[in-house]
C-alpha cells in the first residue's frame, strides 16, 4: 500500500501553482510587448496631445506606429489605429533618424526638414525608454513649416529680384556722375546727365515704395472692409488720368450703370487698382487709341473692366505679367514690373480674381482686364 507524505503533496501543489502563475505572467508580459504596448501612455496625456498644436507619433519600431495624434495623422496620412507606416519616400529618412537617435542622447535627437507633397514639415525624433521593464520607443514631433518656408523663399526671391532690378538704374546714375566730373562737359550734356539721373532716381523711389506696399500687404493681409461708392471713386480717377491721356492723344472714356450699389472694400486700395490699370493701359497704347473703363452691376457684384484697342500683349507673356518684376515689353518701357503684381494682391484680399485677355492679331487688337467686387448686402425687411 502506497503511503504519501502530505507535506510533499502540499509542497508539489504549491510549486505547481507558482510555476503556473509565473508562466501566465510571462505570457502576459510577452503579449503586452507583442501588442505594441511598450510603455504606459496615460489617458490624461493622450487627451492633451489630441489637442496639441504640433504632431506627435510614438513608434514601437522605426516602421510601426503605436500612437499618432490628429495633427500628425493629417500631415503624414496615418490611420487612427496603430499599425505600420505607409510606403512613402520619407519613411526611409525617418528610419535613419530613429537609428541615429538610438545611438545618441535622448536630449539630442535628430532634426530634419522634409517635403510632403505641397507641404514642408520639420521633425525631431528621439529614442526614449521609461525603464528597463519596457522596450524603447521613438517619439517623433512634427510641425507644419510650410508658411515659414514660403515666407523664407519669398524673401529670398524678393532680395534677388530687387538686386537685379536696381542694378541698371544704379549703374546709370554712377555713369552720369562720372560724366559730370568731365572738365570739358558742355552745358547741354550736363542737363541731360542730370535729367537721366533724376529719372532713374525717381524710378528707384517708385519701385521701392511699390515693393514695400506689396510686401506689407502680403505680410499683414490687412485691408479695410467698408461701403465704397465705386461710381464716385472711378469718376475721380478717370478725371485724374485724363490729362495724361490727352498728352498722348488717347481717348479715355468712362461707362457705367447708374445708379450703382455700394461695394464692400478698401477705398484707398481700390483706388490703387484703377490707377495702376489705367496707367498701364495709357503707357502701352498708341496715339489715337481708346481706353475704356466700365462698371456694370450684376445681381451680387459690380463687374469692373479696363479695356483698350492698343497693340495687345503677346500670348507668351500673359501667364507671367502679374508676377513681381515681370515685364511684357523690353527694358526701358517705363514700367517697374510691380503694378499688376500689386493689383492682383489687392484684389485677392477683396476675394476677387484678375482676368486678363489680349489680342495681338487681326483687326480687333487690344487688352481687357476684368474683375468683380461684391456689393453691400441690403438689410432684410422685417416680416410682419
Amino acid at each position: 500500500m502506497l503511503v504519501l507524505d502530505l507535506r510533499w503533496v502540499l509542497f508539489g501543489i504549491l510549486a505547481l501553482a507558482l510555476a503556473t502563475a509565473g508562466g501566465v505572467l510571462w505570457l502576459l508580459y510577452r503579449q503586452a510587448r507583442s501588442q505594441r504596448s511598450p510603455w504606459p501612455f496615460p489617458a490624461q496625456a493622450r487627451a492633451i496631445f489630441e489637442q496639441a498644436p504640433f504632431g506627435l507619433v510614438l513608434l514601437d519600431r522605426p516602421e510601426t506606429v503605436h500612437y499618432a495624434n490628429p495633427y500628425a495623422r493629417r500631415l503624414l496620412g496615418l490611420a487612427a489605429q496603430p499599425g505600420p507606416l505607409p510606403s512613402e519616400h520619407w519613411v526611409e529618412a525617418l528610419a535613419q533618424d530613429c537609428a541615429a537617435s538610438r545611438a545618441s542622447s535622448p536630449t539630442v535627437g535628430r532634426y530634419r526638414g522634409v517635403t510632403l507633397g505641397e507641404r514642408f514639415v520639420r521633425w525631431w525624433v528621439t529614442a526614449w525608454q521609461a525603464d528597463e521593464t519596457f522596450s524603447p520607443v521613438w517619439a517623433l514631433f512634427l510641425l507644419d513649416a510650410t508658411a515659414q518656408q514660403r515666407a523664407e523663399q519669398s524673401a529670398h526671391d524678393l532680395f534677388s529680384d530687387l538686386a537685379h532690378e536696381l542694378r541698371t538704374p544704379i549703374a546709370t546714375i554712377l555713369t552720369h556722375l562720372e560724366v559730370l566730373r568731365l572738365p570739358a562737359l558742355s552745358e547741354e550734356m550736363r542737363r541731360q546727365s542730370l535729367h537721366l539721373m533724376q529719372v532713374e532716381a525717381g524710378r528707384m523711389s517708385r519701385m521701392s515704395n511699390t515693393l514695400l506696399d506689396l510686401s506689407r500687404l502680403q505680410v499683414t493681409g490687412q485691408i479695410e472692409r467698408r461701403p465704397v461708392d465705386l461710381l464716385a471713386l472711378v469718376q475721380e480717377i478717370v478725371a485724374q488720368m485724363r490729362p495724361q491721356a490727352q498728352d498722348k492723344d488717347v481717348e479715355l472714356a468712362f461707362e457705367s450703370d447708374a445708379p450703382l450699389e455700394l461695394v464692400i472694400g478698401d477705398a484707398a486700395r481700390l483706388k490703387q487698382v484703377f490707377l495702376n490699370l489705367l496707367d498701364n493701359a495709357l503707357k502701352y497704347v498708341r496715339a489715337g487709341d481708346r481706353v475704356v473703363v466700365s462698371l456694370r452691376q450684376d445681381q451680387n457684384a459690380v463687374r469692373c473692366v479696363v479695356s483698350d484697342n492698343g497693340p495687345g500683349i503677346p500670348a507668351q507673356h500673359l501667364p507671367h505679367i502679374t508676377k513681381r518684376f515681370y515685364r511684357g515689353v523690353p527694358e526701358g518701357g517705363g514700367g517697374s514690373g510691380l503694378g499688376l503684381a500689386l493689383v492682383k494682391e489687392i484684389l485677392q484680399h477683396h476675394q476677387s480674381d484678375l482676368i486678363i485677355k489680349s489680342e495681338t492679331q487681326g483687326e480687333q487688337t487690344g487688352t481687357s482686364v476684368r474683375f468683380e467686387l461684391p456689393i453691400l448686402p441690403g438689410e432684410e425687411e422685417p416680416v410682419e
